[in-house]
């Protein structure tokens, strides 16, 4: 998801979104596995819905078909309060429905199995629900399905779940620890409109009822919230791309035919991100199914394959970008291909995704834009830590500094580790090994921590690493370096909470000259010759507050 740029924007952002989850609270997604839902790994999802914008509700079931972690005799699954469950049953090998029994309550559905299953054993499940789903207030910063018109009068509708999860429109478990393997999407909606979701196009039919199905299928591992669908009166803009891989996959922008030559105009620098991003840390990871943009009537959202866009086709105000669907495509890499384990991790998305936005600069533009934007969203709270340990739900995360803060927490990294030896972790983060660049079949993708994160920049850099984690991520004050003037010699200091060890160089200017001060124990000084002006960390890499 993004992050408003302009002020008036962030005094926004900060209003809704502690609104939001004020709201939605246990509809949080993630926190602590239940040992009922910690016992089985879902591998596949079949989703089929019939879309009523008239009525604005949904109906429809799911297959949800999973292995035993250990021995089991009843699960738990997720689903919002404001749907109906019509039937539960067990699917077995010769494809017959045996009924079983549930119970839902508070957004959670536990089943009973009549016999025990097997640790290792693959069961299936399918759940007929039907129901009027939460409206968003403030989409995409709230859940539920947004029920909009195109300018000619045609419904337009989408939804929003990244805080509250994909159990607000169907039953999963909704963590950010399982992902399928694949899902198999049907929507059924009125034939006059197109309907686009994840993955690849396999087919649609007409019903002879005055609705169409269209058929969608993700072939790799899709977090929950990825998934999506998008209703409306859509026109499609096509492009041809070719990988840095050197294969071609599909590239459309769908759009609203009112918006349609303003898209046509502003979309091909669409392309050029796409190419500095795989330049920067390797190749697109959903080449086996698509790229495409598809207009939404909210901001802006990272769904798997199929971002969510609307921003308007217009430039960042300040930076000859579009950045709103800079980041939302960043998270293919940051967020799609490589998902955190759990919500305390949400950085992983969010900052790494921020900070590919200055890189970006900085390849198109040069380095002095880079450090402009790097300025420019240099503003946090520095209230509770980036990345908290234990299990946390997406809403106890959100507001932790996880964007502006993440993307400095990179920038201040680069700094310590150089250009080489950065870049080199970043696309390792990315892809752990060159043979997965190659890998499009599902394999490429990974669920990951920030303890792994940290021991493979430990491992390619060859540096210890972890006071720089510890005090960047796992606290929320920022390093305080206490700069002393001696006359004869400048003192530098590194002042820390709880005193964790912190000896991050810090760059000194005197007489037009840069050196690096080595900061062993968290101290080091440079001789000052009489007169001369000095600056500390004259171009902006250290993340940090400074006494003097």
């Amino acid at each position: 998801m993004y992050r408003p740029m302009k002020k008036i924007y962030l005094l926004l952002f900060f209003v809704l979104s502690t609104q939001v989850f004020a709201q939605f609270g246990s509809q949080d997604s993630g926190g602590k596995l239940s040992p009922l839902q910690a016992c089985y790994d879902v591998k596949f999802y079949d989703i089929s819905i019939r879309i009523d914008p008239a009525e604005k509700a949904i109906a429809g079931s799911v297959i949800m078909r999973a292995e035993a972690i250990k021995d089991l005799n009843k699960i738990l699954v997720d689903l919002d309060t404001t749907f109906q469950i019509e039937s539960i049953q067990m699917i077995t090998k010769d494809k017959k429905e045996i009924d079983l029994k549930f119970t839902h309550e508070g957004g959670k559905i536990w089943i009973d199995f009549s016999n025990t299953i097997n640790r290792g054993e693959i069961f299936s499940t399918k759940i007929d629900y039907a129901g009027v789903p939460r409206i968003p207030k403030h989409p995409p910063w709230d859940e539920g399905i947004v029920w909009s018109k195109s300018k000619d009068g045609k419904d337009w509708v989408t939804v929003t779940c990244q805080g509250g999860g994909a159990d607000v429109w169907w039953p999963c478990k909704d963590h950010p620890s399982d992902e399928p393997d694949s899902v198999s999407l049907h929507f059924t909606a009125t034939s006059d409109l197109i309907l686009v979701s994840n993955g690849k196009f396999i087919s649609s039919t007409e019903n002879n009822n005055g609705t169409k199905t269209w058929n969608w299928f993700v072939s790799t591992p899709i977090n929950n919230y990825g998934v999506i669908f998008y209703l409306g009166p859509y026109k499609r803009i096509d492009y041809d791309y070719t990988s840095v891989t050197g294969e071609k996959f599909p590239f459309t922008v769908w759009v609203l035919p009112e918006n349609y030559e303003k898209a046509k105009e502003h979309a091909p620098q669409f392309l050029t991100h796409m190419k500095v991003m795989e330049e920067l840390i390797g190749p697109y990871p959903f080449r086996g199914d698509k790229y495409a943009v598809v207009e939404a009537p909210h901001l802006g959202m990272e769904h798997q394959s199929a971002i969510a866009y609307g921003y308007g086709w217009k430039d960042h105000p300040k930076f000859a970008f579009d950045w709103l669907h800079h980041h939302e495509f960043s998270h293919e890499w940051w967020g799609n291909l490589v998902t955190c384990r759990d919500w305390s991790d949400f950085w992983i998305h969010e900052g790494i995704g921020t900070y590919m936005q200055p890189l970006y600069l900085e390849k198109i533009f040069g380095k002095d834009e880079y450090f402009r934007y790097m300025k420019f969203i240099k503003h946090f709270a520095n209230k509770n830590p980036v990345a908290p340990r234990g299990e946390k739900t997406s809403g106890e995360v959100y507001n932790n500094d996880i964007y502006y803060k993440g993307g400095w927490i990179m920038h201040t990294l680069r700094y310590y580790l150089g250009d080489e030896t950065f870049f080199k972790v970043l696309r390792r983060w990315a892809y752990p090994t060159e043979e997965m660049e190659k890998i499009k079949d599902g394999r490429q993708c990974r669920i990951t921590t920030t303890d792994e994160l940290m021991d493979m920049a430990e491992k390619i850099s060859g540096k210890k690493l972890d006071w720089f984690f510890e005090v960047y991520l796992r606290h929320a004050p920022l390093p305080i370096l206490n700069v002393k003037n001696l006359n004869s010699k400048v003192e530098l200091s590194w002042e820390t909470e709880n005193n964790f060890p912190f000896p991050l160089p810090v760059e000194v200017t005197v007489a037009g000259k840069t050196v690096r001060v080595e900061m062993n124990n968290g101290k080091g000084s440079i001789d000052l010759p009489q007169g001369k002006d000095f600056a500390v960390d004259p171009l902006g890499w250290l993340l940090m507050d400074q006494k003097k």
